[in-house]
C-alpha cells in the first residue's frame, strides 16, 4: 500500500486553488474585452494538473478559446456583418469559483498546519 504524503497533498491543493483564483481573476478582467474577429478574442484560463503525481509544480494555468458573437453594427470594432466578439464568460460562475477556491485554499492551510502540529507532537513523544 502506498504511503499518503499529507504535506504534498496539502501543498498541491494550495497551489491548485491559488491557480483557480488567478484564472478566475484573469477571466473576470477580460469579461468586457471586445474584438473585431473571433480569432483575436483573449483566451480564458483554468487550473489543471499537468502530471500524474500530486506535486505543486504540476499545477498549471491552461488557456482555452471560447467566444461569443454579439450583433452591434454601430460599434466601431464591428465586422462587415455587424458582429463584435467577446470571451464567453459567465461572471456569476467566476465569482463562485473565486469564493469556493478561497475556502478550499483555507481548508488546505488548516490541513497543512494540523500535519505540522502532529509531526511536532510525534517528535516530542519520541524524546
Amino acid at each position: 500500500m502506498a504511503e499518503l504524503d499529507v504535506r504534498a497533498v496539502a501543498q498541491t491543493g494550495m497551489a491548485f486553488e491559488r491557480n483557480r483564483i488567478e484564472a478566475a481573476s484573469l477571466n473576470i478582467a477580460r469579461a468586457n474585452v471586445v474584438s473585431s474577429t473571433a480569432a483575436q478574442v483573449e483566451p480564458l484560463f483554468m487550473a489543471a494538473l499537468s502530471g500524474e503525481e500530486l506535486q505543486p509544480g504540476n499545477v498549471k494555468l491552461t488557456g482555452y478559446m471560447k467566444s461569443k458573437a454579439i450583433y452591434q453594427p454601430a460599434h466601431p470594432l464591428a465586422d462587415k456583418q455587424g458582429f463584435i466578439y467577446m470571451p464567453d464568460i459567465d461572471l456569476a460562475h467566476e465569482m463562485v469559483t473565486l469564493s469556493s477556491a478561497k475556502r478550499a485554499y483555507e481548508a488546505n492551510i488548516k490541513v497543512y498546519n494540523s500535519y505540522k502540529e502532529m509531526s511536532a507532537k510525534a517528535l516530542e513523544i519520541g524524546k
